[in-house]
């Protein structure tokens, strides 16, 4: 079990820990590269889980190359796509409120460092009813690296005012963990069933299957 004595502050990562958007992502993923005759699985989508938009659409580009739309007018329709979902579908991911709390009661700082646009994280927050538990929230978008760099969750850190050694890191995915771990943080992995068992998961300080294992919930 975690001892929380020595942090000062939490991060979250967003898409698949706090919201259950990967599948919403996936679907939409699908329907704007159809648009350029490229038909993707969810298998396919899964091997790009985790890493920045821009880099998602240049690794399918280097696979299959296509014509009649930039890969910045893909991006854009893909956003307005995932935007239009999330306002409608989106839930949160188990233990969300329940960890939220505990880390407020625990008098930590709560910051949310995400890969996604400011805009995403901003209806994501209002989706979910949760935007008054975060000290703040940043866009890695709006950072010189995006992850797996650290430069967003030592952003956060400076402006909770915690020094990065002394903050908890949540994230779901490989990328996410690679960043946290390089920023300096203790981090938790909190992988999606389908990626629990990689390799790459081990640099964690810790993995668990959810976020409710964070907290000892009364019965």
């Amino acid at each position: 079990m975690i001892s929380y004595d020595k942090f000062q502050g939490v991060i979250y990562d967003m898409d698949g820990l706090l919201v259950n958007s990967e599948p919403i992502w996936q679907e939409a993923e699908k329907e704007v590269f159809k648009t350029v005759g490229i038909t993707l699985t969810t298998e396919d989508c899964l091997k790009t889980t985790g890493i920045p938009t821009s880099a998602v659409f240049d690794y399918w580009y280097e696979i299959s190359p296509w014509e009649g739309k930039s890969k910045q007018e893909l991006e854009k329709m893909l956003f307005e796509k995932v935007f239009s979902m999330i306002k409608e579908n989106a839930t949160a991911m188990p233990g969300v409120i329940e960890t939220l709390i505990f880390f407020k009661n625990k008098g930590l700082k709560i910051g949310l460092a995400s890969a996604s646009p400011l805009e995403l994280i901003q209806i994501v927050l209002e989706k979910l009813e949760i935007k008054e538990y975060f000290d703040f929230y940043h866009s890695a978008t709006l950072e010189k690296n995006n992850k797996p760099h650290p430069d967003v969750y030592l952003a956060v850190a400076k402006k909770l005012g915690c020094p990065i050694e002394n903050c908890l890191i949540l994230e779901d995915s490989i990328n996410g963990v690679r960043g946290a771990k390089a920023s300096g943080a203790t981090v938790v992995a909190v992988p999606d069933d389908h990626f629990y068992d990689f390799e790459e998961y081990t640099i964690a300080d810790f993995k668990i299957k959810n976020l409710l294992e964070l907290v000892s919930l009364p019965l």
